[in-house]
């Protein structure tokens, strides 16, 4: 539906943008179970059409990180995600960035993580990579996605995307004293 394209295209813009690197981009994606795979699969589609490299260039859609030390922190992090979560994208790097000079540059492909035990320490809800790397962590239901929001132990932003306002409502008021914020769509 309209809100699944809607999540699916704003992920993706928050991963790329600044190639990740904002204290607002999504990290946690909580999605309900019966959605995970078709959700995945949407983002995914969306990824793969993302270009890495110079800005110069035409048809870039992605720069480098802030430094090869900001590389090898995202690197790290992303190393620490895997040991509750499984690569569902960008496993083998991504495609290698293209324009002058780029072999040398702190370039870092999207990847897509999938939590495997959404209630694990040391996550999705514990370790940040900042950068372009997003989790999946799938929801039974309202309650638990709302559980699943407070540990992440408090964030800057939290979003809802639904055309349900007693959902909105629900997830709102449940999750808003874990967040700075709360954007609906």
């Amino acid at each position: 539906d309209e809100e699944f394209d809607l999540l699916a295209k704003e992920i993706v813009r928050e991963m790329t943008v600044k190639a990740g690197q904002k204290c607002t981009a999504i990290r946690r994606i909580m999605v309900p179970q019966q959605h995970l795979d078709a959700f995945a699969e949407r983002l995914i589609q969306r990824l793969e059409k993302i270009t890495l490299g110079d800005p110069d260039e035409e048809g870039v859609r992605m720069g480098a990180l802030a430094s090869l030390a900001q590389k090898e922190d995202v690197t790290a992090a992303v190393n620490d995600l895997l040991n509750t979560s499984e690569c569902l994208f960008g496993a083998d790097g991504g495609a290698a960035p293209i324009g002058k000079g780029t072999e040398h540059g702190a370039f870092f492909a999207p990847r897509l993580l999938r939590s495997n035990d959404p209630h694990a320490d040391g996550g999705a809800h514990d370790i940040e990579a900042f950068g372009p790397v997003s989790t999946l962590i799938p929801y039974e239901d309202d309650q638990q996605a709302i559980e699943l929001a407070a540990l992440g132990k408090g964030s800057l932003v939290g979003s809802v995307i639904t055309a349900d306002p007693q959902v909105a409502r629900t997830l709102v008021l449940g999750a808003a004293p874990h967040h700075g914020r709360m954007v609906v769509l």
